[in-house]
């Protein structure tokens, strides 16, 4: 965890000699069996165990939270050993991970990364995970609503661009890291000493947006190019009832004409306000649109039995080629290999 000079409080805390938040604990055990009923409560179902043999451990467990936002600073207290944590796809929750002490091996789908004192990541890919914890491992998480996330996008854009998705990368504490770090260490100091600045309902909801914003800006993801792009002005009301017109409609077949008359301005009335407020022309965010609904459909596609024909025609494409093409193009991998990992 990044550490500023003169930062007065609780230095041992956050380099790794000791425990964030000790007025804030939740858990402390010997007991294998009760961690791990405890943190599937706490964060999501997952399996644990220790390899190595069966060694003595003492698990600590801090929490605190400020609205939406959780706080964990965790210890397994093995003092030889491994703890391995394996984590199915969490459909609901980011978690923002900082090592404390010791190093940990996260593998996120096919990338495995040492996570190490100094660097963030974000859990959280629609990929399995697991966790390898050296001895003396101790870290921070900050788990965060996906839902959370997902809507500041759609107010800072003024569109829903579709599935959040961070690298799994770590990132050094540095530049917008440090910041977003220092701020969540201010913050969960002033909560381990129980000031009453952040009941405010404004005051909390602000610190907490401002902590999304700057992970957002930490952390690279999918949608890195649209946020960190310049700040648009409110989208006319020509743009926004064109947006609604294809939310609507969008399995029906649609040309530029269509868009054109729903939106009672001139072509290039309409293209130019594209252009400013959406990066897109009509018709590309039309295709963005249909892309993004199609990948959501693939992925559920296992469960559904649909077929990637069958997506592509319900999201109104009728070119499976291109569909195809388009469809690697934005995301990386074919439909089928989506709908097949789903």
């Amino acid at each position: 965890m990044l550490l500023q000079e003169g930062c007065a409080s609780n230095v041992d805390a956050w380099n790794g000699n000791a425990l964030p938040l000790e007025e804030c604990a939740k858990l402390v055990t010997t007991d294998i069996d009760a961690v791990h009923a405890h943190m599937s409560s706490v964060f999501c179902r997952h399996h644990l165990h220790i390899e190595g043999g069966v060694p003595p451990i003492l698990f600590r467990h801090h929490q605190t939270s400020l609205r939406s936002l959780t706080f964990n600073a965790t210890d397994y207290g093995n003092p030889y050993g491994r703890i391995v944590v394996g984590i199915p796809p969490m459909e609901h929750i980011y978690l923002v991970q900082f090592s404390l002490s010791g190093l940990a091996a996260i593998t996120q789908g096919d990338q495995t990364h040492l996570l190490r004192p100094g660097e963030m990541c974000v859990l959280g890919s629609d990929s399995r995970i697991r966790q390898t914890f050296a001895e003396g491992y101790r870290h921070f998480t900050v788990k965060i609503p996906k839902s959370d996330l997902q809507a500041l996008l759609v107010r800072e854009l003024g569109f829903r661009p579709g599935e959040l998705i961070f690298s799994p990368r770590p990132v050094p504490v540095e530049g917008i890291a440090a910041t977003f770090t220092n701020m969540v260490r201010l913050v969960c100091d002033d909560l381990n000493r129980g000031l009453p600045g952040y009941d405010h309902p404004r005051v909390g909801e602000a610190i907490e947006d401002t902590l999304k914003r700057l992970l957002l800006a930490a952390v690279p993801h999918n949608h890195s190019d649209l946020f960190d792009g310049p700040t648009p002005g409110p989208a006319p009301y020509y743009v926004r009832r064109v947006e609604e017109y294809v939310r609507a409609h969008a399995e029906d077949p649609i040309s530029l004409t269509d868009l054109i008359d729903v939106s009672g301005v001139s072509a290039r009335s309409l293209h130019t306000g594209f252009r400013r407020f959406r990066d897109a022309t009509p018709m590309g965010y039309l295709k963005n649109y249909r892309l993004a609904r199609a990948r959501a459909a693939l992925r559920g596609g296992a469960e559904s039995g649909l077929s990637v024909t069958q997506v592509a025609l319900n999201c109104g494409f009728t070119h499976l080629s291109k569909f195809a093409h388009d469809y690697y193009e934005r995301y990386g991998e074919r439909p089928s290999e989506t709908l097949r990992s789903a």
